[in-house]
């Protein structure tokens, strides 16, 4: 998972909290790591919870499959 971490802050995503909960203020998502299951989740980011209870969108198992979507879905 270290490397998600990796990817996502050279996107400028940003984990304020420290708890593995990536917001972007110019997207409407937020990424969330689970090491423990070992999945990235991609959620709806609606008010000031960073994700916690949005939406689920998608749920992802592996760095390539989010580098993917990134590439699809937001172009970069």
């Amino acid at each position: 998972m270290e490397h998600c971490h990796d990817f996502l802050k050279s996107k400028r995503w940003l984990d304020q909290d420290l708890d593995s909960r990536y917001i972007n203020v110019e997207h409407p998502y937020a990424i969330l790591l689970s090491e423990d299951e070992g999945q990235i989740t991609l959620r709806g980011n609606a008010g000031d919870d960073n994700g916690q209870n949005g939406e689920e969108i998608f749920t992802f198992t592996s760095l390539k499959q989010l580098q993917e979507w990134f590439e699809n879905n937001i172009g970069e």
